[in-house]
């Protein structure tokens, strides 16, 4: 009887421990994919961001109680043409959370010398397992 607990034990500790090691390496795939979205515009480059970005996504952005959208095509296209970015941000993660096996969201602030950046990323897992952002809510403030 000891033993069979014993056994016990040790298989859902290890069945704990997997699902806890999943559940971080996948945080930490959402967490590349937010950090590879905002170094695209902090570098101006748009292969990064084709990347992380679902081509028919949407940007909705606050700055001053005034809300403008952005497409995905026209977001890459701004920061190419350095109209946007160009100056490197410091990220902070304030949640990361799983909605269910394919869907996740990413809520970070990237702060530059000049504004902070809150962000709410949506993501979906693709069918080929791909993390993509699907959806992008921001408010812009001065530092």
């Amino acid at each position: 009887m000891i033993i069979k607990n014993l056994v016990c034990s040790v298989l859902l500790c290890t069945v704990v421990f997997a699902t806890t090691a999943n559940a971080q390496e996948s945080e930490v795939k959402i967490k590349k994919i937010a950090a590879q979205f905002i170094k695209g515009a902090d570098v101006n480059d748009g292969r990064l961001l084709e990347d992380v970005l679902e081509p028919k996504s949407l940007q909705y952005v606050l700055i001053g109680g005034k809300l403008s959208t952005f497409s995905a095509q026209d977001y890459i296209k701004m920061v190419n043409e350095k109209k946007l970015g160009g100056k490197p941000r410091k990220i902070t993660y304030r949640h990361a959370e799983f909605l269910g096996n394919n869907l996740a969201v990413v809520v970070l602030n990237a702060v530059s010398e000049e504004y902070d950046f809150l962000y709410q990323l949506s993501m979906a897992k693709s069918a080929k397992g791909k993390w993509e952002i699907v959806g992008i809510t921001a408010e812009i403030n001065g530092v």
